[in-house]
């Protein structure tokens, strides 16, 4: 149990875990994804890959990284439901990042939004998981494709991902402001959509 705890407590290779509950993906694609460099993308797969914790195949001359088969998929987000439990009682250091980022919108201020019209609401997840299940409305522009998409720059934007702690929205929303698009993010994601619409 040390061992695994050891392992996952780095934070790259957190972030690198988060990025693959997505789908898999090629170690370019999560060093773009994650701001790491490659070198230290490919060396952090490598040591998950040694742990179990992550599995390959290749596809042409690509190596594609997914997570292992298993308990990984519950290992890691009880990990994220007690770093959220921990937020909530006030007890984490990450109180006041990402979760307080400026442009964060909360159910709420999500709700009026779309019911005062005007706003877009992208889901920057795989097309597989927008498949899968989205918010009403939201139309899917996976993160890696943002950079190429035209918006309105009349328009607001609001972008989403997998849940409150995912990377991928913070980076869109960051890409997207460079570009001076109005970009708020809806900090709960799909999941904090999905369990609110569902109470």
């Amino acid at each position: 149990m040390s061992e695994v705890a050891s392992m996952l407590g780095n934070e790259s290779r957190l972030i690198l875990l988060q990025l693959l509950s997505n789908g898999e993906k090629s170690v370019e694609i999560l060093s773009e994804e994650s701001g790491i460099p490659v070198a230290n993308t490919s060396q952090h797969l490598q040591a998950l890959k040694k742990a179990n914790m992550v599995t390959t195949r290749r596809d042409g001359k690509r190596i594609l990284y997914r997570w292992e088969l298993g308990p990984m998929k519950d290992l890691f987000f009880a990990l994220e439901k007690f770093a959220l439990f921990s937020i909530a009682e006030g007890q984490s250091p990450t109180r006041g990042s990402i979760l307080n980022i400026k442009n964060n919108i909360s159910f709420s201020e999500l709700q009026k939004k779309i019911k005062k019209g005007g706003a877009l609401l992208i889901d920057v997840r795989s097309k597989e998981e927008y498949k899968k299940g989205h918010i009403p409305d939201a139309i899917n522009v996976p993160y890696n494709d943002l950079s190429t998409h035209k918006f309105p720059k009349t328009k607001e934007v609001i972008v989403y991902c997998r849940g409150p702690l995912c990377l991928l929205s913070v980076n869109a929303m960051n890409l997207l402001q460079s570009r001076e698009i109005n970009v708020f993010r809806f900090d709960g994601g799909y999941g904090g959509w999905e369990s609110t619409e569902h109470k």
